[in-house]
């Protein structure tokens, strides 16, 4: 960049971080009645409400942002694990000044800029981990395509296939499509379904030997009824939406290694987990990278793409797509990657492991405080943890996993100042996605401390 430019560049940079400094705490709203109006309209073109109040400002410092009644709250949730180093970074903030000098605002797979192939190369040195094959990758705009992305090209080598092996309580996007292949009955209410899925029981803790003789007679089953007709086995190393309930090796493995001997492309749906877990790709934690054939990446990377196998390289006009991704999300995503890989993120003694029994510690203390509110939940095999999750993938079970109260303590703790959201099928969590990037302790201390006092106030109010 011309240095005169970069010169001016800097200077806004440093104007934007001198106003949004300030946002270093939770804040009350300054007129509550200002946001108002504004939800008024955004229900208007919606149909229905936003599940929370909020508007962002488009300021935020760290883990803090404004919303457009003047307070401040403490983003545990980042857009579902959007925003890994919060609001207002302020070395991305430049690199995203920097994007937004250039040429185009989005690119696409006809014409893009060299930023696409730096993004892609940055994401494809850190997928080729162990023995992996991973060789290229398709970029896209969301994860839902990301994930269209991967089954087409599983489909298109196997001939058509037209089945797909899948998980109970698993999600993989609003498309139409990725709304069959997901285990929710509501994304999928009144919608053509024109693609068979066969679900196989995700692993149950709480009975770890019994879970995995289920999965593989479940597997077995399918692949004897359904010869040659599935297209793939897809799979997210940890749940998500279904629970932030991640599955062990030793249960992982049997299972691919079963469908690899049918010749079953393996597909590892990493939209949620990338970059969140002790390494950076959750395919890499498992050791399992030599059978893995796709692997799509979102959420946090900022573009998102689908990764996949030399073997697996489609034919000319499969793949295409006039936005592949914006120009600044391309920059800004290079360097969240290159930032968590030098960063000490991951391993054992890392940043996130290190959040996440942090987390575990918190959510004991808070247990003994209100053990009313923590009554013990039973799996097939015995009591599920109340606390859990993977890394960055936090999740807290109070109430006995009852939905309607979940939503309430969720709604209570916005109100309060913390962002939080909530997973599961039933019993269901409360979860946190907290910006890993930018995290400390003490962020994690409030949140849990506003926690406590919502489920102390519901206490006393019941």
């Amino acid at each position: 960049m011309d240095s005169a430019l970069q010169t001016h560049v800097e200077a806004l940079a440093a104007a934007i971080e001198a106003d949004r400094s300030a946002f270093d705490a939770i804040r009350p709203p300054a007129d509550p009645s200002s946001l108002d109006a504004l939800l008024d309209r955004q229900r208007t073109v919606r149909g229905r409400n936003s599940f929370l109040p909020f508007m962002g400002t488009g300021r935020g410092w760290g883990p803090f942002v404004e919303n457009l009644d003047g307070s401040v709250k403490l983003d545990m949730v980042t857009g579902i694990g959007v925003h890994a180093f919060g609001h207002g970074d302020p070395e991305l903030l430049r690199v995203a000044i920097e994007a937004a000098a250039g040429d185009t605002l989005m690119q696409g797979n006809l014409q893009c800029n060299q930023e696409a192939v730096e993004f892609v190369e940055t994401l494809l040195g850190e997928a080729r981990t162990g023995d992996s094959a991973l060789e290229h990758v398709f970029p896209c705009c969301s994860g839902a395509v990301a994930n269209e992305t991967a089954l087409k090209i599983c489909m298109q080598k196997r001939g058509g296939a037209p089945r797909v092996l899948a998980f109970e309580h698993c999600f993989a996007g609003r498309t139409t499509t990725m709304s069959q292949i997901g285990d929710s009955a509501g994304a999928r209410e009144g919608i053509a379904l024109n693609l068979p899925v066969d679900y196989l029981p995700w692993h149950d803790a709480t009975d770890p030997a019994g879970s995995l003789d289920r999965t593989l007679a479940a597997l077995r089953e399918a692949i004897r009824r359904w010869p040659g007709q599935h297209a793939c086995i897809v799979l997210e190393p940890v749940q998500g939406e279904g629970g932030f309930a991640p599955a062990p090796v030793e249960f992982l493995r049997p299972v691919l290694e079963t469908a690899r001997a049918s010749d079953i492309p393996i597909w590892f749906d990493e939209v949620q987990t990338f970059g969140r877990t002790q390494t950076m790709f959750r395919q890499t934690w498992t050791g399992l990278e030599s059978l893995v054939d796709v692997v799509t990446v979102g959420k946090l990377s900022q573009v998102c793409a689908a990764i996949y196998t030399a073997d697996m390289n489609p034919r000319p006009g499969l793949l295409s797509g006039t936005f592949i991704g914006s120009t600044a999300g391309f920059r800004v995503g290079r360097r969240i990657i290159e930032r968590l890989r030098d960063g000490g993120y991951y391993g054992t003694q890392g940043k996130i492991e290190s959040f996440h029994g942090h987390f575990l510690e918190l959510a004991g203390e808070l247990m003994r405080e209100h053990p009313a509110a923590f009554p013990q939940v039973e799996g097939r095999g015995g009591p599920i943890e109340l606390a859990g999750g993977c890394g960055g993938m936090m999740r807290l079970t109070p109430f006995g996993g009852d939905k309607a109260r979940i939503i309430e303590l969720v709604r209570g703790c916005f109100d309060a100042g913390v962002i939080l959201f909530f997973c599961g099928h039933g019993p269901v969590h409360l979860r946190m996605l907290p910006p890993v990037g930018v995290l400390e302790k003490g962020h994690l201390d409030t949140a849990m401390r506003v926690i406590g006092d919502c489920i102390g106030a519901m206490e006393a109010a019941s």
